[in-house]
């Protein structure tokens, strides 16, 4: 007879449970599909993909809600239908009712816990994927819908006139850089080719022009070939929030090969290289007049000198001033192929990589006068590309080369911008430590909590019986909203202090959550058993 009436019981709630998280789940799946559809324009194919990856996702929110109103709609009409008054006339127990609400919330407790730290983690990577694998037909659709399209991290915007889809082409090009910490410039060229690079934290988007004009602050110059680099970055999957319990553990482990925090650290990094670099020219050219610098690349040698090397920290650049003199020799044989004599070289590292840090140098000699057979001709501008960086600099690069720098190792007087570049890497370092401890534990909070949110459901079900059906479900929503704060105050706290004792702090905030509403669970079902 019980058994019969708790499968009667587990059947209600499940229709109910089933259905409501069904339509609860699209419903919020195609509200998290508006950022990808308003920056990337996915196409038809990509929402229904995107749909089905994001409904675990929000399935993490759901379930605790469709139970919550499964169990308040269900125990509130078996109330009011007087049937615990028959159970009990029949020698039932009414405790004995709550069982099939109880394993209800058991089983989405675990779900909720097996979603959050195991199938949450896979199902956002998927969805990247699946955006990265579109990333062509995204770039070429916005070209083709509004004549331009910016690639993600704003740096680069495309304009075209037309575009090649087959052959991955752009017709009439012009490409504009607005990256703030670099130098403005603007490239023109009558077409150019898209080629994209799939790695495992970015997609990047490599666009290849051919015969080419850039302007900027040296002026213009024409290139037989160049190249700009884009990335299609990370929606979700470089969040802390969507990661799996190990994949967290190997970040606390190893923190600098977590995506976020190592570009912070290639910045530091390539901004020590260029520090470096500076300090060993001013030795090399300062420590004997006419004494010259060397720099290679697969192609050529060039040796440089001047009067003064400058670094100019907010560029990025090195500057070498005075009477510069620079001279080109032909790698394989070593003979001379160009000599120039002007007032600057600016040399910088290149930005034709975004997964790791630059270690190639470019050469830029504006408004060099050309020497060729005893006749001088003004060339407005020389550049010379993808030189390794010397021996002397590379040597001394490390995986620890970030903290010898602050120790002033290899610089005597490090400039505020590499150490504020430093300060900034272990600040996120320290924070994605906090983010982690908070996410772990507003995941386990969460996950058992949504055991307590569902007693309370079943016993405000009850009590609410003579009112309206969505009575009892709008006042067990407020014990959810509860937790949920608790949660939020708690991860806020987490991260927002800088010692272990305000860490500490705020994971115990979210455990009190908890405990008040297991209180206020135990209150409730005491207080109706005795009525």
């Amino acid at each position: 007879m019980v058994f019969i009436l708790h499968r009667y019981i587990f059947r209600e709630l499940f229709k109910v449970f089933a259905l409501s998280a069904m339509a609860l789940g699209v419903i919020m799946s195609l509200g998290s599909l508006l950022r990808p559809i308003q920056e990337y324009g996915v196409g038809p194919k990509q929402v229904l993909d995107l749909l089905y990856y994001f409904m675990p996702i929000t399935f993490t929110f759901v379930l605790p809600v469709a139970a919550l109103f499964a169990t308040s709609l269900v125990y509130g009409r078996i109330a009011a239908d007087n049937e615990f008054d028959a159970c009990k006339a029949s020698g039932i127990s009414p405790a004995m009712l709550f069982y099939p609400g109880l394993i209800l919330a058991i089983i989405v407790s675990i779900a909720n816990l097996l979603l959050s730290f195991h199938v949450v983690p896979i199902y956002v990577h998927l969805a990247e994927s699946s955006m990265k694998a579109d990333a062509k037909q995204i770039l070429f659709r916005n070209i083709q819908r509004q004549g331009y399209y910016r690639l993600p991290g704003g740096q680069f915007r495309i304009y075209a006139d037309a575009v090649d889809v087959k052959n991955s082409g752009l017709l009439g090009v012009v490409i504009i850089d607005a990256d703030r910490t670099r130098e403005k410039k603007l490239i023109t060229a009558e077409s150019a080719t898209v080629n994209f690079d799939n790695t495992a934290k970015t997609n990047e988007v490599k666009v290849f022009a051919k015969n080419a004009f850039q302007f900027d602050e040296h002026g213009g110059a024409f290139f037989k070939a160049i190249s700009v680099l884009g990335e299609f970055e990370s929606l979700m999957s470089d969040n802390v929030k969507f990661r799996k319990i190990d994949q967290m553990n190997a970040i606390k482990a190893s923190p600098i090969t977590y995506y976020p925090i190592a570009v912070n650290a290639w910045n530091a990094y390539e901004q020590l290289t260029i520090e470096m670099l500076c300090r060993d020219i001013s030795d090399t050219i300062g420590a004997e007049s006419d004494n010259f610098y060397q720099l290679h690349n697969d192609e050529s040698l060039v040796r440089f000198t001047g009067e003064q090397c400058v670094m100019r920290t907010d560029q990025g650049t090195i500057e070498i001033f005075g009477k510069v003199i620079l001279f080109e020799y032909n790698k394989n044989n070593g003979e001379l192929t160009k000599s120039y004599r002007g007032e600057k070289i600016v040399l910088q590292l290149s930005a034709e990589t975004q997964t790791r840090p630059s270690t190639k140098i470019i050469l830029t000699f504006p408004n060099a006068v050309w020497l060729d057979r005893g006749i001088e001709y003004m060339k407005p501008r020389y550049v010379a590309k993808d030189f390794a960086l010397p021996d002397s600099i590379a040597a001394k690069l490390g995986e620890n080369v970030i903290d010898t720098a602050e120790n002033h190792r290899y610089l005597t007087t490090p400039s505020p911008k590499l150490l504020s570049l430093i300060k900034e890497m272990k600040r996120k370092i320290r924070v994605t430590l906090f983010e982690i401890k908070a996410e772990i534990h507003s995941r386990l909070v969460f996950g058992i909590g949504c055991i307590t949110l569902i007693l309370i459901g079943i016993e405000l079900g009850i009590k609410y019986r003579g009112g309206h059906l969505l009575t009892a479900f709008g006042f067990s929503s407020i014990p959810a909203a509860a937790l949920l704060v608790f949660i939020m105050a708690g991860k806020n706290i987490t991260k927002n202090q800088f010692s272990g004792v305000g860490a500490d702090l705020g994971v115990a905030f979210m455990w009190t959550g908890l405990l008040f509403l297991s209180i206020v669970t135990v209150v409730l079902y005491r207080k109706i058993l005795r009525n």
